[in-house]
């Protein structure tokens, strides 16, 4: 038993240890917040008329073309049509999903399987060096400019087409009348329109590094009409990249490993349209948020009180430690009050107990306690900026 005080020495170093060490013991919980859209779209604009509208719903001669594993392939199925059709129908859902709208009405969708794209308009005025003779493009010219430019680009269809449908000036695709009957048939203050949907993909292997990989871009154009004041608002274009990565032994293997190309053309197609969704509307996202827990017999129920999103009561279990001569007790109960408030919508108290953990130890602070209040306090302020946004793309909704 010789060794015995030495024994007991190691366990008081222990408990010792533990309890200088107690900014160590954390705990996450997963919360929902609301973030803004990166487009923000008028609050004035509570009705919404969506159109498939997309010009690219022929064979086009680029995008049919494929490579598999270092072949250039050709196919016969179209598939950027139907994968077009899942990128609109899920964007609708979507939509409906975030119910951020008042209503949302789907308007028949026009067919260009026989039209090509003709633009007669004479841009020569508006690019002139001498800038006395220059002439000044209004943002409806701006939007068709820009809705032209990519359509030209993207589309080439394989077969020749036999009808034509001529650029308007000022609202591109449509013409005024179109625009005023979408109005008057659905009462809907603001038209999106799906003007184009083409996706290219490939898949490669890499045998350096053993890895297989199938991608899919999908190349989108929108045009948002206000049809109260018939307004060309915006010509948006956007390009998305969806990857599937696996390691594999061999080519072969690379093949049966990952997705069938027609599966991942049409799951990216889902992907790309709930991104596009959520660029355009506030969204709910779950997040993570970390706290202290702590073995004191008085802070014991707080992770029940958590658990069942108890933020009030928990607040007060923690409030009776703020006169605890424990430092390290003081600074996580001040810490975890942050995200009870946060957690009841105070963001501005929020911030207030975190700023006050991160200095309770004064010049000898805790490293890794500074450090996670620095990163809350970071998210806190970003949350604060993002709730400013959130009015102003609510309005008065």
């Amino acid at each position: 038993m010789k060794n015995r005080p030495v024994l007991l020495l190691g366990v008081l170093v222990l408990i010792v240890f533990a309890s200088c060490n107690t900014l160590y013991n954390t705990k996450t919980i997963d919360i929902e917040i609301v973030e803004p859209s990166t487009l923000t779209i008028s609050p004035k604009f509570k009705n919404i008329a969506v159109q498939y509208n997309n010009v690219n719903c022929s064979p086009n001669k680029y995008l049919n073309q494929y490579e598999e594993f270092g072949t250039q392939k050709t196919e016969d199925e179209n598939s950027d049509s139907i994968a077009s059709i899942v990128y609109f129908e899920t964007f609708i859902s979507e939509l409906n999903k975030q119910a951020f709208f008042d209503t949302l009405i789907i308007v028949d969708e026009r067919n260009y399987s026989t039209i090509r794209i003709v633009d007669t308009i004479d841009y020569t005025p508006y690019f002139r060096e001498d800038s006395a003779t220059r002439v000044i493009m209004a943002a409806e010219q701006i939007n068709v400019l820009n809705s032209s430019y990519f359509l030209k680009a993207n589309t080439t269809s394989v077969h020749p087409k036999s009808d034509s449908l001529i650029m308007h000036p000022q609202f591109g695709l449509y013409t005024p009348g179109q625009l005023q009957t979408i109005r008057k048939n659905t009462d809907a203050d603001l038209l999106l329109s799906l003007d184009y949907f083409g996706a290219s993909d490939g898949r490669y292997f890499d045998r350096q590094l053993e890895l297989g990989s199938e991608q899919v871009i999908n190349w989108t154009q929108w045009s948002f009409y206000d049809l109260v004041e018939m307004k060309y608002v915006l010509a948006y274009s956007k390009t998305d990249t969806v990857k599937w990565m696996e390691y594999s032994s061999g080519l072969k293997n690379a093949a049966d490993i990952l997705p069938p190309r027609t599966d991942a053309i049409y799951n990216a197609a889902e992907i790309s349209a709930e991104n596009f969704a959520l660029t355009i509307v506030p969204h709910w996202v779950q997040v993570k948020r970390m706290y202290y827990s702590s073995g004191h017999v008085e802070l014991q129920h707080a992770d029940e009180l958590i658990q069942n999103a108890q933020w009030l009561d928990v607040a007060e279990l923690w409030s009776k430690q703020l006169e605890n001569e424990n430092q390290n007790i003081v600074a996580k109960c001040m810490y975890n009050l942050g995200l009870a408030c946060e957690m009841e919508g105070d963001l501005e108290a929020a911030l207030a107990w975190v700023v006050k953990s991160y200095h309770i130890f004064g010049p000898k602070k805790n490293e890794l306690h500074a450090e996670n209040c620095m990163e809350y306090i970071r998210l806190l302020s970003t949350r604060q900026a993002d709730m400013k946004l959130l009015e102003l793309q609510f309005g008065d909704k």
